[in-house]
């Protein structure tokens, strides 16, 4: 009888592996926008179903919220949001909660890159001084820009984080996780990442239709520049703003913790002034809006 009841445990202990398994890693693909010949796409896990977008549009910004669920329960919300610029230049972002209980896999999909030439922004080793006031800010350059016939894009990283409030009462996003490193095969970018609970994860992407930089000496020197001088850019975009690292308080998660400057400044507009390259053009805009 013993040996039945050990036979029976064992056959049902992986009858649940497999069928967990099967409901982690079978993927589903959705196409969630697109232009000129470019397209972003979302590869999740087959059990979450993704709901008919709720759209709303104000001015130049367009945001589609679509709910996630699993057995028709809520688990959280992926949030495209387009914002147009003056000069015509896209900045695309995407933003996915999970307000549920088990953490998932998903992947991010830039496809129409065939042919595509990429320059990568993190090839250099970061420089992470010691800053006394700001502490290290641990967010690295964008991936990098990739170049098509009809397009040009800036791919920026994923931040998956969480919300929390500090001692202070000041409500902060404290960086996790910042995922840099992604693959580029057969036409396909693709941004990969696991999303615990009660996280979310932001990126972004400055999409043009014009090249981003006057020459590639330009693109470089701002490489290097962003690398030297880290409150001079801003790696971490979202449709209301970037997230910039705060000052260090005697709460110890200030150490990872971003927020939205009330009057970000940066080196965009200067740099603007000196080469004319659309790529500081484009980020001065999206300062300003």
């Amino acid at each position: 009888m013993f040996k039945k009841i050990v036979i029976l445990a064992i056959t049902l202990f992986f009858m649940v592996l497999i069928i967990f398994t099967a409901i982690m890693f079978l993927k589903s693909e959705e196409t969630l926008y697109t232009y000129e010949d470019l397209a972003v796409s979302i590869d999740k896990p087959q059990f979450i179903t993704i709901g008919d977008a709720q759209t709303e549009s104000q001015g130049a910004v367009t945001e589609k919220v679509h709910v996630l669920s699993f057995l028709t329960l809520s688990i959280g919300s992926l949030t495209i949001t387009e914002q147009q610029l003056p000069n015509g230049d896209i900045m695309l972002f995407d933003k996915v909660d999970n307000s549920g209980w088990m953490p998932f896999t998903v992947t991010v999909k830039l496809t129409g890159l065939e042919d595509a030439t990429v320059t990568r922004w993190n090839e250099e080793p970061m420089l992470q001084a010691d800053e006394a006031i700001y502490g290290n800010d641990v967010t690295r350059n964008p991936y990098g820009t990739v170049r098509t016939d009809s397009t040009e894009t800036l791919v920026g990283n994923i931040y998956v984080s969480r919300e929390l409030t500090l001692g202070n009462g000041d409500r902060v996003q404290e960086l996790r996780h910042e995922i840099h490193e992604f693959t580029v095969e057969e036409g396909i970018l693709s941004k990969s990442f696991w999303l615990p609970p009660k996280h979310q994860s932001e990126s972004w992407m400055l999409i043009s239709s014009e090249a981003l930089f006057d020459s590639p000496e330009t693109e470089t020197d701002w490489v290097q520049f962003a690398n030297a001088n880290r409150r001079e850019q801003f790696n971490w975009l979202t449709p209301v703003g970037p997230r910039q690292k705060i000052a260090l308080t005697e709460d110890l998660r200030t150490e990872l913790a971003y927020a939205i400057p009330d009057q970000p400044e940066a080196a965009y507009t200067e740099w603007f002034e000196q080469s004319s390259a659309r790529y500081f053009e484009s980020m001065a805009q999206y300062l300003a809006q």
